[in-house]
């Protein structure tokens, strides 16, 4: 295998796909194509990390470490405008699970409680047994589209609980 075929079938791998047995072959006994594939790993960590306004390079200057003032000052116009993701590893926007809990047991109590309240007792006045079908229905529906909201807001979860991730062959 030439390390431009070599190169290419890395290149077009998936992030986490299995390297295939040609490749491995040829990156161990090419250095070259070992050293790019290690460069353009250590590319991939490099620009996967969050952004920092903070300088990185370390070196014998006095202000290192400090927060870089152009960086700094973009940022802060980004910010003023709304424009900025949230930072990694906060839970902006996500719903938590005491919530769910919540919204799920009202749903719950909510159908417990109204057949005895009084626009259940008039329900059943009006409409005799024929309360009880339609009722039964609306609560099947109700709990069915929590249930799905639920699981589709958090698939994540999901997938990662059960080990649903999709394994190329």
């Amino acid at each position: 295998m030439t390390c431009e075929a070599a190169f290419d079938r890395y290149l077009a791998l998936d992030r986490n796909e299995r390297v295939p047995l040609q490749v491995t072959l040829h990156l161990l006994v090419c250095p070259a194509c070992r050293a790019g594939v290690r460069h353009l790993t250590l590319a991939e960590t490099v620009l996967a990390a969050p952004l920092g306004v903070t300088r990185t390079v370390r070196s014998a200057c006095p202000d290192c470490g400090r927060p870089d003032p152009v960086i700094a000052a973009a940022m802060a116009r980004i910010a003023s405008v709304d424009q900025v993701y949230p930072a990694a590893g906060t839970d902006v926007g996500r719903v938590s699970m005491t919530r769910w809990l919540v919204s799920g047991m009202a749903l719950v109590v909510g159908f417990m409680v109204f057949p005895f309240s009084s626009m259940g007792v008039w329900s059943r006045a009006v409409f005799g047994d024929a309360f009880g079908v339609p009722f039964y229905i609306l609560c099947g529906v109700a709990i069915t589209a929590w249930c799905g909201l639920f699981v589709g807001t958090n698939i994540d979860f999901f997938v990662k609980k059960f080990g649903l991730q999709h394994t190329p062959a």
